[in-house]
């Protein structure tokens, strides 16, 4: 990979970056807003679900931080290894990095790692 090639992938990280600390982590609201009245079951469980929601949602913000930020050190630190598949060290394509500048894996060894991501259900009763 070219330095200018590297250089734009840093690029794309810290606008992604960026743009996800913009967006900062969703509000969990609490359960009942005022404490002096009962909520009747049906508010209580579209707020346990909304919480859980915003819960996952800033779960996912702060994974996705932390592999930008070590896509970002690993640019810094090793910028040669940056764009090699961690587990089997083939290059992972431009097409991956241009979508997931942070990737760390090929598609393959992703797929071995996850495979059940990406599959889905063949019918309403298939749960596997």
């Amino acid at each position: 990979m070219t330095p200018k090639r590297r250089e734009a992938f840093r690029a794309a990280l810290i606008a992604l970056r960026d743009a996800t600390l913009s967006a900062g982590p969703q509000k969990i609201e609490p359960n009942r807003k005022d404490p002096t009245q009962t909520a009747d079951e049906d508010e209580q469980a579209l707020g346990e679900m909304m919480q859980t929601l915003a819960s996952k949602r800033n779960q996912q913000q702060a994974r996705l931080l932390a592999e930008i930020g070590r896509a970002l050190r690993k640019l810094a630190d090793a910028p040669e290894d940056y764009g090699i598949c961690e587990e089997c060290e083939e290059e992972i394509p431009d097409e991956r990095l241009d979508l997931m500048p942070y990737a760390a894996l090929c598609i393959d060894c992703q797929a071995k790692r996850d495979p059940r991501r990406g599959r889905t259900r063949k019918s309403l009763r298939d749960y596997e």
